[in-house]
């Protein structure tokens, strides 16, 4: 499942790249790649229990790869709940904030990029508490800019 999310993304991005014009289309590429950094997480967060240095590397390079990825195009406008209610729940204050919003995305990119690298050398502790770190930054994110389910 995680495969096909991953090869996905690319094909996801070239779409809504293409396809502002189709807020729709643009709302499904996001949601792919965050289903995408959802599923890495998932994958990852048993190794916090149980930590196994191969498995972490091979999934944190599978994060690296997402997290290579240029989400400015996912983040046209015209995309947010207020554009595409019930489609989305990408809060408009995004838009409304780009700055802030980019802020919060450098954080969860440099706390993916510490994640990495204690992938590469570290022990079960420093992971955990880089995946904590992490995740952390992912939901500075979220109980600003997503709407609750």
């Amino acid at each position: 499942m995680r495969r096909i999310l991953l090869a996905a993304i690319p094909a996801a991005l070239v779409f809504a790249s293409s396809a502002f014009a189709d807020p729709m289309a643009t709302v499904e590429a996001r949601q792919a790649y965050f289903k995408s950094l959802g599923a890495s997480m998932k994958a990852m967060g048993p190794l916090t229990q149980s930590f196994d240095a191969e498995a972490a590397k091979a999934e944190t390079a599978k994060l690296e790869a997402i997290l290579a990825t240029d989400t400015a195009p996912l983040f046209a406008p015209g995309t947010s709940d207020a554009d595409v209610p019930g489609k989305t729940r990408a809060m408009a204050k995004i838009w409304e904030d780009m700055e802030n919003f980019g802020a919060k995305g450098k954080a969860m990119h440099e706390a993916g990029a510490e994640l990495i690298a204690v992938a590469q050398g570290g022990d079960g502790a420093e992971f955990a508490a880089a995946y904590e770190k992490f995740g952390g930054a992912c939901k500075a994110c979220h109980d600003v800019y997503r709407l609750p389910e």
